[in-house]
């Protein structure tokens, strides 16, 4: 009795036992990335080295503003006066202090705060690119999973058909030549499911390299291509100017050339080094000295050339900014009339070749099934419709793709 209790109890520990390794199976399952765009792009924003780079990189550039705009190291001062035989006639002890004038430390903390700036679009500009990216390799993923369910899809139907001609004709009917076309066609479904299925675990591969996975680590089934918003021209150019990153950028490298240029413009008027020292005389009281020394800036020539190249630099920067205005606002407007034009092939292709295509392979099998039609008629129509899916998939992947390129150029998600 003690035997069968003890028995029963390890049953179900050993039951329990794995349920919970069940449901931690499943739910391991369900956290898998790459179901939706939303799921690889969270794990792109955490993973990618690319990303941590420039988080980097912009802590570097905030870091430095902490060293901008300071007064510089004082200088330890010790000397040794009237050294003879007899010793040291007097011993100085002082510090000095360099002083920069006229604004100097306020317009080196402004360009290292616009050197951060620059640092912080930049790196956002980083991170639209990925998703971008990403967004379009997801894309890739969903078309290949689902050109393997067409694939699959096909070649099942070429087995029916094939085993329905062989349970007709049988080994020695003179309509054997259709068997054998069946067996063609049917090789050649088998074959296109298995490169199809390569090309999936080649999109997956891409997409797990992007959002800095090992290239083999599992992803969950795509569960459809994401819905495309329907935005004017206006809207995405308006958003364009005001947060693409990269046009951002250029404003921050124009704003450090303006101050960069204000800077060197005061190298015309001279900074102060102040010390103060300590004098020890022996036999008699003890005194102390002051000091100020003023650098000339004689050179003038120098200084006319620096003030020159630094206002060379601020027109380039402020010229590039306005370039890169007009071209985005040119891009986006490409990539828009792209994504309209894209948005309406895919709505007649589903809406108007699709559903006919499946219709003539239906009639087709139907019209062979009730001997009425040739077998070439159902391969003919097969192919038709599978062109038409394919077709209709790498449009989807296109639309996508120039909907993220939108999105790249708006400053985010619309």
């Amino acid at each position: 009795m003690i035997r069968s209790v003890g028995i029963t109890r390890l049953v179900a520990i050993g039951a329990a036992t794995a349920v919970l390794w069940l449901s931690q199976a499943v739910a391991g399952e369900q956290t898998l990335p790459g179901a939706t765009v939303e799921s690889v792009v969270a794990i792109a924003r955490r993973l990618n080295p690319t990303v941590a780079a420039a988080s980097l990189d912009f802590d570097a550039a905030v870091h430095k503003i902490g060293t901008a705009g300071v007064l510089a190291d004082p200088a330890l001062v010790l000397e040794a006066w009237d050294v003879n035989r007899l010793g040291v006639g007097q011993r100085r002890f002082g510090v000095e202090q360099e002083v920069k004038l006229w604004g100097k430390y306020g317009l080196e903390r402004s360009v290292a705060q616009a050197d951060a700036d620059a640092a912080k679009f930049q790196g956002r500009a980083t991170v639209i690119d990925l998703i971008a990216q990403v967004v379009a390799a997801h894309g890739e993923y969903n078309a290949a999973y689902e050109a393997v369910g067409i694939s699959v899809e096909i070649k099942r139907r070429y087995d029916e058909i094939l085993g329905l001609l062989r349970s007709r004709y049988g080994t020695t009917s003179v309509d054997q030549q259709n068997v054998i076309k069946a067996e063609i066609e049917a090789a050649s479904a088998e074959g296109d499911v298995i490169r199809r299925q390569g090309e999936q675990k080649a999109a997956a591969a891409r997409l797990n390299a992007l959002i800095g996975r090992p290239s083999l680590a599992p992803l969950a089934a795509p569960t459809g291509f994401r819905a495309v918003k329907t935005v004017s021209l206006a809207q995405v150019q308006a958003l364009g100017r005001s947060a693409n990153p990269m046009l951002a950028l250029a404003g921050a490298q124009s704003n450090s050339a303006a101050q960069t240029k204000s800077l060197t413009d005061l190298n015309y008027y001279p900074d102060v080094t102040l010390g103060a020292k300590y004098v020890q005389r022996p036999g008699t009281e003890d005194t102390g000295e002051f000091m100020a020394k003023l650098n000339l800036p004689l050179h003038y020539e120098v200084k006319d050339a620096e003030q020159r190249a630094a206002g060379a630099r601020l027109g380039a920067a402020q010229a590039r900014n306005e370039a890169l205005r007009l071209r985005i606002d040119g891009q986006v407007a490409d990539a828009w009339f792209g994504v309209d034009a894209l948005r309406k092939v895919v709505q007649i292709y589903a809406s108007r070749q699709l559903p006919p295509a499946r219709s003539s392979v239906d009639n087709a099998r139907n019209g062979f099934q009730a001997g009425s039609s040739d077998i070439s008629l159902v391969f003919e129509s097969e192919r038709r419709l599978r062109a038409v899916q394919l077709d209709l998939l790498k449009l989807k992947v296109e639309l996508q793709t120039k909907y993220a390129e939108m999105e790249r150029l708006a400053g985010g998600s619309l």
